[in-house]
């Protein structure tokens, strides 16, 4: 059990990182919304990441049973690996200029009056229909698939790997239930860092996660 877990935590980590745009919006929403539109958005991630991964685990639980060879997983690593790569430099490329400010998209700005029925639809949507979250929630639950044939087993390491990857999502919350509204300024500091740099920063850990998984691909094909 804790030897799946921890083949598919550091890609859980790697979404956690990614999910940066994610722990932005949750910022404001925070700040800007009651406390229910904070928790309905975290609560829709998880459910998003939780359903993605379990569909890839049943497939994958299909094509076992039916006797097939094990390559597939390694196909599927390489795969994904190689669509981190593209995405990573893309985004490194389609960064702002040095000096110009990240522009915020429009959703997010909706996001200071969302009501806690949208906040639970578009945590969804974003952790299960994002190609970047996608990817890494399939290469996850690849690599517990392979890890493990076992379906408790399986279960229980996808909720370890969803709840590790909503650790950013989750934290404005926990630190504003924490610390009220002393909380406010660290927040604001912590937006503001997280929109100037947040393509440098993702791009990064697209880059390192592509690179790993190509080399675990090639490695089990």
């Amino acid at each position: 059990m804790i030897g799946v877990i921890g083949q598919s935590l550091p890609i859980a980590v790697g979404l956690l990182l990614a999910a940066m745009p994610m722990v932005m919006l949750s910022v404001v929403l925070v700040t800007k919304r009651p406390v229910r539109v904070s928790y309905a958005f975290i609560g829709g991630w998880v459910a998003g990441l939780i359903v993605v991964g379990a569909v890839v685990l049943a497939v994958a639980d299909v094509i076992m049973l039916a006797d097939e060879p094990t390559w597939w997983a390694g196909a599927v690593k390489l795969a994904l690996g190689i669509v981190l790569v593209l995405m990573a430099v893309r985004k490194w490329y389609a960064r702002p200029p040095s000096g110009v400010e990240s522009t915020v998209p429009r959703w997010m700005t909706a996001a200071q009056t969302m009501t806690a029925r949208r906040a639970l639809g578009l945590g969804f949507l974003l952790a299960a229909a994002n190609p970047k979250n996608l990817a890494l929630v399939v290469a996850g639950a690849a690599v517990i698939a392979d890890a493990t044939a076992r379906v408790l087993e399986q279960v229980v390491a996808l909720v370890v790997f969803a709840v590790v990857a909503s650790l950013g999502v989750a934290a404005p919350a926990v630190v504003r239930g924490v610390f009220a509204d002393r909380a406010d300024r660290a927040l604001a500091v912590a937006d503001e860092w997280m929109t100037r740099h947040h393509a440098a920063i993702m791009s990064a850990v697209l880059l390192i996660l592509g690179i790993a998984l190509i080399g675990n691909g090639i490695a089990g094909v």
